[in-house]
């Protein structure tokens, strides 16, 4: 493989698209563009649509970023994109979408949905209501698919992680049978896992957009996927807890880890193993009245005092998702902080705790982890990333060195590139090592404490059982 040559990838968010270039050799980031995509609409019944401009956003950032690497353009090898999971539209066999885009969040298909027996919001449910109000229709897709069937200018096949919520078997690349029943038959497209090469970018779109003859199209994997990828953590043992306005956890298994509520469930990676997650509602989103002075004094003086006197299920509105499936559930506090520092330290380890706890909740179901990675937007507060270290007892914990999904995209099309190769080996060439977070010594005894008021306050409120907490310590990262 050519080392000097370069790889893309696009990431569609969303609210925000983006394309990076990424160097074979070393993984840096050659170039970068974004771009803003539609405001979504949602409407009554728990609609939630998109204008799906997403060939046409992706194909302008890689013009874009192709214009900024000038004469090094031609060193382009391949390209990827990643996406939503669970957003659908119809289109065209060539990429051209004529419908808009039931996005994720959708619930305009739930009597669909109970009709068929599937879960309220069902990806498949989307599907069918896609067909059936779109006119003729060429395929169902996701949003990627639109844009790798532009590119190579023809119908593509679609990746297993993206269209895993819709039901499909990610060993035996099979839809369910009840595509079927939905009336759904024939307008699906084949399936491949992710990493595959699914052609080269046509000639008079190479030209177009001043790309180099033979550039491949790769298939690639969710955002939340590629996100993962892009913090290294891809081999069992090891997992990641990105922190935005929610709290994502994601961990690596050598077999398949899902839990009878549907909570947890699990990718399949390029390389053989499962990628088991969950999202709790619990993040940063209980900070997002506070401005950025405000929070530096806040985190400065929260890290001073130390742990709070009181604990939290910081949710920002009523449901959750995981460590605990209970829409029921909603935020609850053990007593009365005495002032704004107080509750802005509870808050903090509140969503420690839960992090800590969605991964006793991996472990208990057979994806334990010694090595833990912090990414996303919360990482930015150093007092919340010790915090998390020292209530995270059994981890390594670390800071990802790189964030995002565009970079991970960009991953697995250079895994493509090398035929033979694991994705393990190319993400440890190509993402830099996280940095590693010292938990606070003097903190932990009283934190330890103070996840055991965290627990028995959960239990109170909810009916949903918790995990034995022994798993966080005792589970081996041999068994991943």
């Amino acid at each position: 493989m050519d080392r000097d040559g370069v790889v893309l990838g696009i990431d569609l968010a969303t609210s925000t698209a983006r394309c990076v270039v990424v160097s074979l050799r070393d993984g840096r980031v050659l170039a970068s563009a974004a771009a803003t995509l539609p405001t979504p609409v949602r409407g009554p019944g728990g609609s939630s649509t998109q204008e799906a401009t997403y060939p046409d956003v992706a194909l302008a950032l890689v013009g874009r970023v192709i214009r900024e690497l000038g004469p090094a353009a031609g060193s382009v090898r391949a390209v990827a994109t990643t996406g939503t999971s669970g957003t659908v539209l119809a289109a065209h066999a060539h990429g051209v979408p004529v419908s808009p885009a039931l996005l994720y969040d959708d619930l305009s298909g739930a009597s669909l949905s109970a009709a068929h027996g599937l879960p309220a919001g069902s990806m498949l449910a989307r599907m069918a209501m896609v067909a059936r109000t779109a006119g003729r229709v060429a395929r169902v897709v996701t949003t990627v698919d639109t844009v790798n069937a532009v590119l190579v200018d023809g119908p593509v096949d679609a990746d297993t992680s993206h269209t895993l919520k819709a039901g499909v078997d990610p060993l035996a690349r099979t839809w369910p049978i009840a595509a079927a029943d939905l009336g759904l038959g024939g307008l699906l497209p084949g399936l491949v896992p992710p990493a595959a090469v699914l052609g080269v970018v046509a000639r008079t779109v190479a030209i177009r957009l001043g790309l180099p003859a033979g550039v491949l199209v790769v298939s690639g994997m969710t955002d939340g996927c590629t996100g993962q990828v892009a913090t290294g953590a891809v081999d069992p043992g090891r997992s990641v807890g990105v922190l935005g306005t929610t709290l994502v956890l994601k961990a690596v298994s050598s077999h398949r880890v899902e839990s009878a509520d549907g909570a947890v469930y699990s990718h399949y990676s390029p390389d053989g193993d499962w990628w088991p997650g969950g999202a709790s509602s619990c993040g940063a989103g209980g900070l997002s009245g506070l401005r950025g002075d405000d929070l530096a004094r806040l985190d400065g003086a929260a890290a001073s005092r130390g742990p709070a006197s009181v604990v939290c299920y910081p949710l920002v509105r009523p449901g959750e998702r995981f460590p605990v499936a209970d829409p029921a559930l909603h935020a609850v506090w053990s007593g009365e902080p005495r002032d704004d520092v107080e509750a802005h330290r509870a808050l903090l380890e509140g969503v420690a705790f839960v992090e800590r706890l969605g991964l006793e909740t991996l472990a208990h179901l057979g994806a334990p982890s010694r090595r833990h990675v912090l990414a996303g937007g919360g990482t930015r507060s150093d007092t919340w990333n010790r915090l998390r270290a020292t209530v995270l007892t059994g981890h390594e914990v670390s800071v990802a060195a790189r964030l995002g999904s565009a970079v991970g995209a960009a991953v697995l099309a250079a895994l493509a590139l090398e035929p033979g190769a694991t994705l393990a080996a190319v993400t440890a060439r190509l993402v830099p090592p996280a940095r590693p977070v010292a938990p606070v010594e003097w903190e932990s005894e009283t934190l330890e404490s103070s996840y055991t008021s965290f627990l028995d306050l959960l239990s109170r409120h909810t009916d949903v059982p918790l995990p034995p907490r022994s798993t966080t310590s005792e589970g081996s990262a041999d068994h991943g």
